[in-house]
């Protein structure tokens, strides 16, 4: 059985307060805000200064719950009838564990059973947050959630359904709005992250526990169905081609410029007549330079558009090697790299950057930097979506993959120069196939010739042996020729006894045709032994009937 009490603590003097004497205690007397005469015991603070002490206003529970623990929790009620209530249900609680009707781990979750499913989400996001989870993700977590939550009527806890969840997204698949099977596997996702935290799951890189507040028992989203993404992609990226990337660079360093001299309207339409001055002459030729080595730096570096965007002067480095710091803060899987530049390239960045600060951005990356790529592309004459290809901004990484393949780079290296986790993905889905020399290779096979039957040069085939020869003995090769060994060399030697005069048997006499000569009347030997000198060393064995072994051979 447990009890309520409220807690004391202790609060500065208030001003204008005086100090009597009650029954040997110091207290001190006041008038509130509303003019309310108060009182309260006075006691010295760790300061050494004059304090009064006051009790809570929430009422507090302590009792013994069925594990046998002293639980002090706060009631959140004032009134003292509502915190008995409250204490009530605790030491219910707390029976029924006792008597194996609910398990500790369900009076525990029992807390968080009708908190209501915001308060969890803005806890799991502020989790992602503290973990260093890219706020790209955070934000489509957050997205995600309260879509659906809303949506499938999550309320709680304990309301979560992966049937409605599973019905929901099959209704967003079917419906006007035609949801993609890589979209259907990122809401899976969002809510099986949600759910693995629930149940007290913690993972930091490649440590993971359960020792976590746990909200639920188990993830009512696990084992959730997930689609095959590589079959129902809407937007496969497409690899551009050398003379496509020397192109679009070009474009996009001309561009500006071009766009500004451009009469658009009137008589001139279309004509390059339009007066810039000087120093706006200067400002858009910098912008088509900046534009046209975006684009160079994506596509011989592989960087993704965030981690160019966040990159400093201080991050190139030009020594004999040159190459980016990439901070891990500013990489997808925050691991930190150094990415090797080309010399070109690095030669192009050191003229870029020449007399800037090091804490300054290098490139100036738009937000709409698709809708300029798109204009590029036209302006280059390059089309934009080919066999259902696309090229966007992230394309020009699978650019950077399968440019990689088309050189001959071993596949490990280029994943590493990828920076991918897994092969497959620098092997198949940032390589392009499309743009891969299969023919080239195919001629790199072996020549496999086959005789024409009906010329009169044709051979009578032969039959072959496994050691290419044919019947008549003869090889298609020539080679030297070698005295014939009259036992294999895998015979063992048998042992001799050392002073014992062992009988040797010759071989006899062997016809043109292979045959042995034989009299009439002389049987054929059974269980014959041979015995010679083999490698200085004598040997003795034992082989069947020579007569049948001519036949078989």
């Amino acid at each position: 059985m447990g009890f309520l009490f409220k807690k004391v603590v202790t609060r500065p003097m208030p001003a204008g307060a005086t100090l009597v004497t009650r029954k040997g205690k110091p207290v001190a007397q006041w008038t509130d805000r509303r003019g309310k005469k108060r009182s309260a015991e006075v006691t010295n603070g760790k300061d050494g200064k004059p304090r009064i002490k006051t009790e809570a206003g929430k009422w507090i529970a302590k009792y013994r719950d069925g594990e046998g623990c002293v639980q002090e929790i706060t009631t959140g009620c004032s009134d003292k009838q509502a915190a008995m209530a409250v204490l009530n249900e605790l030491t219910t609680r707390a029976e029924h564990v006792k008597s194996k009707i609910l398990s500790p781990d369900q009076d525990r979750i029992a807390d968080h059973a009708g908190t209501p499913i915001g308060e969890h989400i803005e806890a799991f996001l502020e989790y992602q947050r503290q973990k260093g989870t890219h706020p790209d993700r955070v934000k489509g977590y957050k997205t995600k959630l309260y879509e659906t939550a809303g949506d499938c009527n999550f309320r709680t806890l304990p309301e979560l359904s992966v049937d409605r969840l599973e019905r929901w997204l099959s209704e967003q698949c079917n419906g006007d709005r035609d949801m993609s099977a890589s979209l259907y596997n990122s809401y899976r996702e969002a809510w099986l992250a949600f759910g693995n935290w629930c149940i007290g799951k913690r993972q930091n890189r490649k440590q993971t526990h359960f020792n976590g507040d746990k909200r639920l028992i188990a993830n009512p989203f696990e084992g959730m169905t997930k689609l095959n993404d590589r079959a129902d992609r809407r937007r496969e990226a497409r690899a551009l081609t050398e003379a496509e990337l020397v192109k679009l660079l070009e474009a996009a360093r001309t561009r500006p410029l071009i766009h500004a001299q451009t009469i658009y309207r009137g008589k001139n339409k279309g004509k390059l007549l339009a007066k810039v001055s000087d120093g706006r002459r200067r400002e858009l030729k910098r912008l088509g330079r900046e534009r046209a080595l975006i684009y160079k730096t994506l596509v011989l570096t592989g960087l993704r558009a965030n981690e160019l965007r966040t990159l400093t002067v201080g991050d190139l480095l030009f020594n004999e090697v040159p190459s980016i710091k990439l901070k891990h803060d500013n990489e997808k899987n925050r691991a930190g790299s150094e990415i090797a530049l080309r010399l070109d390239l690095a030669a192009d960045l050191r003229k870029w950057t020449q007399g800037r600060d090091r804490s300054e951005r290098v490139f100036t990356v738009p937000d709409g930097i698709l809708k300029i790529l798109n204009r590029d592309l036209e302006a280059a004459g390059i089309e934009k979506t080919v066999d259902d290809r696309v090229v966007h901004v992230h394309a020009l990484r699978h650019s950077f993959g399968t440019h990689l393949s088309l050189a001959g780079v071993a596949p490990r290296v280029a994943q590493a120069a990828m920076r991918h986790s897994n092969i497959s993905l620098t092997m198949g889905t940032y390589t392009d196939a499309k743009l891969l020399d299969t023919a080239t290779a195919v001629e790199a096979l072996p020549s496999l010739p086959i005789a024409d039957d009906d010329t009169d040069t044709a051979e009578e085939p032969k039959s072959v042996n496994a050691s290419g020869a044919d019947r008549s003995g003869k090889t298609g090769e020539t080679k030297a020729e070698t005295p014939p060994r009259t036992v294999a060399p895998l015979v063992a030697p048998d042992a001799v006894q050392e002073g014992q005069n062992m009988p040797f048997l010759s071989l006899p006499d062997q016809t043109g045709d292979g045959r042995t000569e034989q009299s009439e009347h002389e049987k054929t030997p059974q269980n014959t032994g041979l015995c010679g000198v083999f490698d200085d060393g004598r040997y003795r064995t034992r082989i069947c009937d020579l007569h049948d072994v001519n036949v078989a051979l």
